[in-house]
């Protein structure tokens, strides 16, 4: 439908990414007179102002790049960390075959990899979090200068000991043979 299109083949910023754009368009005439791109491939899917288009492009190749590395650690923890290890192998195997190609994100990533995790462990409690790079300034930190708070002594009488221990943690075997520690608090 329409004349032919021109797409312009334009480099990622000093990577060696390339985009192709069409930079031409034309009406089609089944569609009721509405403008329409022409040519093959996928619809875009991420929206952003011209004025951030390269930064979300290389946000984007950044996050493309680092997948892999992250998806192995993640088995790696599946695998080392995990308490229903009786899931694990279906966990590994979900997180291999996932289609990672919709995701433009951290925030789609980790939305994609709790709904697959979740999904197939059966566990709502199998979360995946971003965590954001830590602060490395170099000012110090407010109260830095203030002694560290202690906490109540341990008493030196077995009995009291005891009583300490049972009335801040709890242990108990959930179902499914799951090991249950709770602290209130640190001692």
């Amino acid at each position: 439908e329409g004349g032919a299109l021109d797409l312009q083949k334009l480099r990622i910023g000093q990577s060696d990414f390339f985009l192709t754009v069409p930079v031409s368009r034309s009406l089609g005439p089944l569609g009721g007179g509405s403008q329409t791109w022409e040519g093959s491939g996928v619809l875009p899917c991420v929206g952003t102002p011209a004025e951030q288009a390269l930064e979300k492009a290389l946000a984007m190749l950044t996050l493309r790049r680092a997948l892999p590395g992250v998806l192995q650690r993640l088995q790696e923890a599946l695998q080392d960390y995990y308490t229903l290890v009786d899931r694990v192998p279906a966990l590994v195997h979900n997180l291999a075959g996932m289609d990672y190609s919709a995701v433009v994100s951290e925030e789609d990533l980790v939305t994609k990899l709790n709904a697959g995790l979740q999904a197939v462990s059966e566990d709502p409690r199998l979360l995946v979090r971003a965590v954001g790079p830590r602060d490395t300034s170099s000012e110090p930190e407010a109260g830095a200068e203030e002694p560290p708070v202690t906490g109540p002594e341990v008493p030196q009488d077995e009995a009291a000991r005891r009583a300490l221990v049972d009335s801040v943690f709890q242990v108990s075997v959930l179902p499914g043979n799951v090991g249950y520690l709770r602290f209130d608090k640190f001692v």
